[in-house]
């Protein structure tokens, strides 16, 4: 097996992970639009958050997450994945540096190698040729 080959293999597996762990996170805006609502009021200050936002919230994040998982404009959509994800993790930061008073902040940390894995993915974008745009490049 050639090193570009294997390289892709560890991005696709990457993508497929991270795609997994973001659409759970995402899904959550349907199942318990509420949680949704508590952290932008109490971590990001905005009172105006309602339910509402929440299902409009976690659509438009599933349908990133789901032209992520296929690899669709790979510079676009591996950008917006990271930085939603960027975005909660410096949401998280207090709980984070603050884990031994704030239980259970170490759940928490599992969004921080799912950033760097996304930061990862996103420089290594052209070499992961099993997706979409791998494949429409392949094809010309």
């Amino acid at each position: 097996m050639t090193h570009e080959r294997k390289l892709s293999i560890a991005l696709l597996i990457i993508r497929l992970t991270a795609a997994a762990f973001l659409g759970v996170w995402a899904s959550l805006k349907f199942f318990r639009p509420e949680w949704m609502v508590n952290v932008f009021r109490n971590v990001y200050k905005l009172d105006f958050v309602t339910q509402d936002y929440a299902f409009a919230v976690g659509s438009l994040q599933m349908l990133v997450v789901l032209l992520f998982l296929i690899g669709y404009q790979r510079t676009i959509f591996y950008g917006l994945v990271t930085l939603m994800s960027a975005t909660g993790v410096i949401g998280s930061l207090p709980s984070l540096l603050f884990k031994f008073t704030n239980y259970p902040s170490n759940l928490l940390w599992t969004s921080v190698p799912t950033l760097g894995a996304l930061i990862a993915l996103f420089i290594l974008r052209e070499h992961d040729l099993f997706t979409v745009d791998g494949w429409r490049k392949k094809s010309n």
